[in-house]
């Protein structure tokens, strides 16, 4: 795998945390907070059609790559918003533990970030 490169990045994605807060009868409501939009480099790594349950249906998701510059504290928890579609993040790798740059594998599905 070549070393990421800056000039390389050049998608805007937006990272988003998962928050839960309370609603007026007591109950946990969950919602997405979005951060600024960071420049990405995206890679599409494969694509295939899961099968939903075994009377039939498929869903399909695909496996992608950002890679970003480094910021601590993103986990699994966060999702990715890139250009209206959600990525669930599988996981998160410091390249090369560098602190310069953070690969996040990534997936769709039927839980849209969830």
């Amino acid at each position: 795998m070549a070393a990421p490169c800056s000039r390389d990045l050049n998608r805007r994605i937006v990272i988003e945390a998962l928050t839960q807060t309370k609603d007026t009868q007591g109950g946990m409501v969950d919602s997405w907070t979005a951060a600024p939009p960071v420049w990405a480099k995206i890679m599409n790594l494969s694509g295939n059609e899961r099968k939903l349950t075994t009377h039939g249906g498929d869903a399909p998701e695909a496996r992608t790559e950002f890679t970003i510059r480094y910021q601590a504290g993103i986990t699994p928890k966060h999702r990715i918003n890139y250009s209206g579609k959600l990525y669930n993040i599988k996981h998160v790798n410091d390249y090369k533990e560098q602190h310069k740059f953070l690969i996040l594998t990534c997936d769709t599905g039927l839980n849209q970030g969830r």
